[in-house]
């Protein structure tokens, strides 16, 4: 299950999910959450590490130690999307949330700042907005309200015992 949470940069939706993992990992739920680095190249390693030298002379490396992991990889931007990448790398979670990706049309929270125009967050299903004004007919919620929205995602995806 892969939920999107979409909207302009600095419109809250760092905290909105930071928010909303919790509820669901009380709830029992494996989540990961897939942030869109818009900006080019990220940093993942330290240069001169010998995980940094090993990506540099172009092989995928993953690093593991007792308690975490990490992978980092090139791909090929003909045959990437979501997902490609969650199916190959993120088929044992429960639930991904994705910060961004707006262009592959999951099902998605908005996020809004006050002015901004809903309509070029709406490439797929809009389960509710995040915004201080409301937007109608959607269910609109406040980000102080994030623990409603994930109870939102929670019923409408997970619960089999709806009352």
């Amino acid at each position: 299950m892969i939920i999107s949470i979409v909207g302009s940069p600095d419109s809250g939706k760092t905290t909105l999910i930071e928010k909303m993992a919790g509820y669901f990992l009380e709830r029992g739920l494996k989540i990961c959450v897939v942030k869109h680095h818009s900006h080019g190249d990220f940093e993942f390693d330290k240069e001169g590490k010998d995980s940094w030298n090993f990506y540099q002379k172009g092989a995928d490396v993953a690093i593991s130690a007792k308690n975490e992991f990490a992978i980092i990889g090139k791909i090929n931007q003909e045959k990437y999307n979501l997902d490609y990448f969650c199916d190959k790398y993120l088929s044992d979670y429960d639930l991904i949330l994705t910060e961004g990706f707006n262009i592959y049309g999951k099902d998605r929270v908005v996020v809004l700042n006050e002015n901004d125009d809903l309509e070029r967050f709406k490439k797929g299903r809009v389960l509710a907005v995040v915004c201080e004004r409301e937007i109608k007919p959607y269910r609109t919620f406040r980000i102080s309200e994030a623990e409603r929205v994930a109870e939102l995602i929670f019923n409408t995806y997970f619960n089999t015992h709806k009352d």
